[in-house]
Formats: structure tokens, sequence, C-alpha cells
């Protein structure tokens, strides 16, 4: 180290010496660890119901300032609960890529918000978006007939995952994952089985009808550019995959779970 980056480094410790001090001085304390722990916790357990409760309580300390902007403090100290909130959904069972692209949206739609009490709303409904979606993937894993607590396993099977996340817009083989991951298709697919108790494609299944859900309940697009989005070559394939996966068809699924406009829409 050099005599300029060893004094930068003795400035930044002294300041934050400094600091410490004052604020043990002023009698100053942040929010219990307890709880954040709890409130991560129920993320990674996809349990809502006690997420809501540690939401709720009441407890003596502050918010750390994180920039002198109060603003921008708020958000700063939001970003730094979404990035724990998806790293307690990877251990909850959320796949990697899932877990990050989610954090990005997150935190780009938290920079467009310009007050205060919505920043903290904002906070919540992070976290809540985490929690079900690890319920889900929990949930997925319990039809699979796996166990409740799955060790780490193959890497591989996690590369699996997250190729599949990040191209659920194209028709997915084996073989192209395999190729891209360097490895023999065949071996790659018995590693997947034993690790997850479904077959690779039927994994690729559900995660587009999931995928589909999400569009069917959220966007306004035509289903039939919908099941074009998730690779299928027509829109009845698509149609009769969701309704075997699903119990319903896409339309029906719409109007039970869209919105009021897409419920009324008369789409085929």
């Amino acid at each position: 180290m050099d005599r300029k980056s060893h004094a930068s480094s003795r400035q930044i410790q002294k300041r934050v010496m400094e600091e410490v001090f004052q604020r043990q001085e002023n009698g100053e304390i942040h929010n219990p660890y307890e709880q954040e722990l709890r409130e991560l916790y129920s993320i990674e357990r996809g349990d809502e119901e006690t997420l809501a409760k540690s939401i709720s309580e009441t407890f003596e300390g502050d918010f750390g300032i994180l920039a002198k902007n109060p603003l921008r403090s708020h958000k700063n100290l939001v970003v730094g609960n979404i990035t724990m909130a998806s790293r307690a959904a990877i251990r909850g069972g959320l796949s990697v890529e899932e877990a990050f692209t989610v954090a990005d949206s997150l935190i780009q739609q938290l920079e467009e918000i310009d007050n205060i009490p919505e920043v903290s709303a904002f906070k919540e409904e992070a976290q809540y978006l985490y929690v079900r979606l690890v319920a889900a993937a929990r949930e997925t894993a319990r039809k699979a007939g796996q166990k409740e607590k799955e060790p780490a396993g193959n890497p591989l099977v996690a590369q699996v995952k997250d190729y599949i996340f990040t191209h659920l817009h194209d028709p997915i083989r084996v073989a192209q994952i395999a190729r891209h991951l360097k490895v023999n298709p065949d071996y790659l697919s018995h590693l997947f089985h034993v690790q997850e108790k479904v077959t690779i494609s039927q994994y690729i299944r559900e995660e587009k009808i999931k995928r589909g859900e999400n569009l069917l309940k959220y966007s306004d697009y035509r289903i039939q550019d919908i099941a074009f989005y998730l690779g299928f070559c027509t829109q009845s394939h698509f149609a009769r995959v969701f309704q075997q996966v699903v119990g319903m068809s896409p339309k029906e699924y719409r109007k039970t779970y869209g919105s009021i406009k897409l419920a009324n829409s008369q789409e085929g």
C-alpha cells in the first residue's frame, strides 16, 4: 500500500470511529437486528403471514442515515433491503437469475419515486413480492416431490435453471442447454432429474406457464402474443399446455385473475 492510499485509509477509519462515537454519545440506536432477521427468514420460507407480523412490529431505534439528502438516504436503505431480500429468496429456492433480475427491476422502479412515504411503502411491496415468488417456487418443488430442505446440489443444475429463465421467450432444447454448458446432454438430463425430481423438459414447461400466468395477470398482451413470446409455435399449443398445467384455459385464467379491463375483453 503506498503512502497516499494509507493516508486515505486512515481518514476513512478516523471518520467512521468519530461517527460511531457520536451516535453512542447521543444514545442513538439502529432498528433491532433480530427484526431484520425475522423479515429475511420469512422471505426465505415464503411465509407471507410471518412477514406481515414482522413488518407491523413496533420497536425502538432509527433507520441509518445513508446520505445527506433524506430521500436519497431512504432509497439507499431500500436498495440494501432489496439486495438482502434477493439473497434470502435464493436461499429459499428462487433461481439466482430470477432473484437478481427482480432486484434490478425493483431498484430501477425505486429510483423513479420522488417522496419518502412512497419509498417506505415500496420497500414493503418489494418484500411481499419476494416472499410470494419464494412461496410459488417452494410449492412447485413440493409438487415435484422434493424435500422441504434440499442441499445446494450440483452447480450445473443452478446453471440450467438460470439458462432457462433467460431464454423463456425461445424454444428451449436440452441439447442446446448442454452445448451452452459444455456437458453431455444425457449426463445433464440425469443429473437434473436426480436432483430436481422432474425432467428438464417438464421444468421448462412449468417455467414457461408460470411466466404466462404473470403475463395474463399483469399485462395487456393478447394471448396469441404471449404464446409466441414464450416460444410456442401456435396459440392452441400454448392453450393446451396451459390447461394441462393450470387446470383452466388462458382465457379463463385472465378472466379470473386479470384486470377488469382484460377480463371484459373479447380476446380469443
